[in-house]
């Protein structure tokens, strides 16, 4: 069968469960609206490349659907919900937002260091201005997630960074061990290929935290500097820290409200 569309599958078949590797950012506020069903992602896409050479398939939709398929019946725990409440979803399109605004800002403000132009000027104000507006509105909206509640009221963190990781990856906080958490963070070895997104946001939060004097982890960022480890291999060791932490409370903070 050939559908025109995505809602015309839905519509038509009417699934009660529906498996993909993931979905595209548009999708996601739409299939938030669509009841009756359970919509679920593989944790680790390298898990379907895998799946098809095993098997000698060529990667192409049908094949896909075939392995996904194969996967799901033999693993279902490779896949995970593709979100808990519409809230998550939010939160993940206003981090993302962000990421992509302060990427932005960053920009403009080197291009200060350029020229005096008025205008640049003024878009590096602007910038930011709704940067700053933007992380105010994901700490309030992130504060309806459990687990970034709990984080912001123990460990006193809070912030888009944090929020993003939380709404993005929380799956993977709860289900992972701390040891696999630290290789897909990237803090047990330098990346070869260079860091993921979420592993740069960890540090950041790690590095915001020890800058700003924050009495737990700066402790711990001092402590390693008293043992001889340079900066930034503090900071990675307050960052595996905060990731522990995280992964802890995830027992105790339970589901996001629908």
């Amino acid at each position: 069968m050939v559908f025109n569309d995505f809602l015309e599958m839905f519509e038509k078949l009417r699934p009660t469960i529906v498996v993909s590797d993931s979905y595209p950012r548009k999708l996601q506020p739409t299939i938030t609206r669509l009841g009756g069903a359970t919509f679920l992602r593989l944790r680790d896409l390298k898990k379907l490349s895998e799946e098809r050479k095993n098997n000698g398939l060529r990667k192409t939709d049908e094949n896909d659907v075939k392995a996904l398929r194969e996967m799901f019946y033999k693993a279902p725990d490779l896949f995970q919900p593709l979100y808990t409440s519409p809230v998550e979803l939010e939160v993940r399109a206003l981090t993302e937002l962000w990421v992509e605004l302060a990427g932005i800002k960053k920009a403009a403000k080197n291009t200060r260091t350029t020229t005096d132009d008025p205008l640049a000027v003024e878009i590096h104000k602007v910038l930011r201005c709704y940067t700053k507006r933007l992380a105010t509105r994901i700490h309030e909206k992130a504060m309806e997630l459990p687990l970034y509640r709990m984080a912001v009221e123990r460990l006193g963190l809070r912030g888009p960074a944090l929020a993003y990781i939380i709404s993005h990856d929380g799956q993977a906080l709860e289900v992972f061990s701390r040891d696999r958490l630290a290789i897909r963070y990237g803090l047990v070895a330098r990346p070869w290929r260079g860091r993921s997104l979420r592993s740069h946001l960890l540090i950041l939060l790690a590095y915001s935290a020890t800058s700003n004097k924050h009495k737990r982890y700066h402790k711990i960022y001092r402590y390693y500097r008293e043992k001889g480890k340079k900066h930034w291999q503090a900071i990675l060791r307050v960052a595996r820290r905060t990731l522990r932490d995280l992964k802890q409370m995830t027992r105790e903070a339970g589901p996001t409200p629908a």
